[in-house]
């Protein structure tokens, strides 16, 4: 898997330079400065350690007709002492897409993230998308391919048999403003072997390989969008643990225009933990959730947003809640949120500004926090948290922008943290005769 993946990745990026009608390419570099304490203090001093990151994302996109190569890839290394490997890179999505072919047909090759239904998760492999109808009002998409590992580069794959993510969905746009669709989805992953201390018939302790099953999954769920006369929107979704044969999520949302300048949405959601079939945590004792939520939002001289919003969250036997009050527009927002209950207690006021210094070469970014929490029931009083970030963008010209950022908290646990952020960014987009 490794060596077609390399092949792979060869092969298209000499395709998508050589031949395209198009590229598009984003490139970005970041370094993230901050210091770290270390965790063994001799003789009562305190003494903290510099490290500087550097972050590089690229893009890239190129097009030839109805085909077209994408990918994302992000390489992180350690400028200033090294943690962990010191050097990693993820590829996110990296694969070649045919769009309407026969007039009927799309089709993605490659790494790719997936969306379909109760069908979530990144893999390596094939998805297609077949259009029918008069005015492709049906439509079936399949999919199935190698689940990619969880750090996201092209190595340590398990034998395919264990792990793997295939399904299918089925889509209906017969009814104007209507979408329903029915999906499926069997996945299967092994985690990763490790060694451990055992000990023998005579309780001599030895390093064991362990080696896990790989973990299986079935799901199948329903979704239904429907929008009415573009004012109002209702959506729902049930997805059920076929294994199981039992609900694992229930959803319903709701969208209406109560008057010309207020809106009310409204929510309900049911949830039981995603356990795997075969898992050890079955013998753990497990509960469901439901939660509810509604708001109404207003707007003030076509401007300002007036919102407020209150939620509770229901487990066996208690519940918690949210309450939120908030203003915003274009440029600047402030809101109040307080949680009681379960969950815990903290109230908090965050606010926000963005605004633009010089037209289109100079942006402020301004955010603050202040919170009180309760760390635990036996708390007598609430302890503080405060967090804020200043940032500035500048933009030689559109293409290219350098970002600078500073953030600090500082709470119980930190009495001082800041961190510090340079980027710079390119966007580059041609076409080809």
């Amino acid at each position: 898997m490794k060596k077609f993946f390399t092949t792979l990745l060869i092969f298209l990026l000499f395709y998508s330079v050589s031949f395209s009608q198009t590229i598009n390419t984003r490139f970005s570099t970041y370094f993230y400065s901050w210091q770290r304490m270390d965790s063994l203090v001799q003789s009562g001093n305190t003494t903290y350690t510099t490290h500087i990151t550097g972050y590089q994302n690229l893009l890239l996109d190129g097009s030839v007709g109805k085909w077209t190569f994408n990918t994302f890839l992000q390489t992180d290394e350690d400028v200033v002492n090294k943690i962990g490997r010191g050097f990693a890179y993820r590829f996110y999505s990296l694969y070649l897409k045919g769009t309407n072919l026969f007039n009927h047909l799309d089709i993605k090759l490659g790494r790719q993230y997936i969306s379909a239904g109760t069908g979530k998760g990144t893999i390596d492999g094939a998805y297609l998308k077949l259009k029918m109808g008069t005015n492709k009002e049906y439509q079936l998409i399949g999919y199935g391919g190698e689940l990619t590992p969880l750090t996201y580069d092209i190595d340590k794959y398990p034998t395919i048999k264990k792990n793997y993510s295939l399904g299918a969905q089925f889509l209906y746009y017969g009814v104007k403003d209507l979408v329903a669709a029915v999906s499926y989805q069997n996945k299967r992953r092994q985690p990763d072997s490790y060694y451990a201390l055992r000990a023998d018939s005579i309780f001599n302790t030895h390093q064991v390989l362990v080696e896990t099953d790989s973990k299986a999954d079935q799901s199948a769920g329903l979704d239904v969008n429907y929008s009415f006369l573009n004012k109002h929107n209702v959506y729902g979704k049930a997805y059920w643990d076929v294994n199981r044969m039992h609900l694992t999520r229930g959803e319903f949302n709701a969208n209406i225009l109560l008057m010309k300048d207020l809106r009310f949405s409204g929510g309900f959601i049911y949830r039981e933990p995603q356990i795997s079939y075969n898992s050890i945590f079955w013998v753990f004792t497990h509960s469901t959730t439901q939660e509810y939520e509604g708001g109404l939002d207003y707007v003030l001289n076509e401007n300002y947003n007036l919102y407020g919003r209150i939620g509770n969250v229901i487990y066996n036997g208690d519940h918690s809640l949210k309450f939120q009050l908030g203003v915003n527009n274009r440029f600047f927002g402030v809101s109040f949120v307080k949680y009681d209950g379960y969950a815990g207690q903290s109230d908090g006021i965050y606010g926000y500004v963005s605004h633009e210094l010089v037209k289109s070469k100079l942006s402020l970014n301004l955010s603050m926090d202040f919170s009180r929490y309760k760390i635990s029931d036996y708390a007598t009083d609430k302890s503080n948290a405060y967090s804020g970030l200043l940032g500035l963008t500048y933009r030689p010209e559109p293409r290219i922008s350098v970002d600078v950022q500073g953030q600090f908290l500082s709470n119980e646990e930190y009495k001082t943290d800041t961190r510090f952020l340079v980027g710079f960014n390119y966007w580059m987009f041609s076409k080809f005769k």
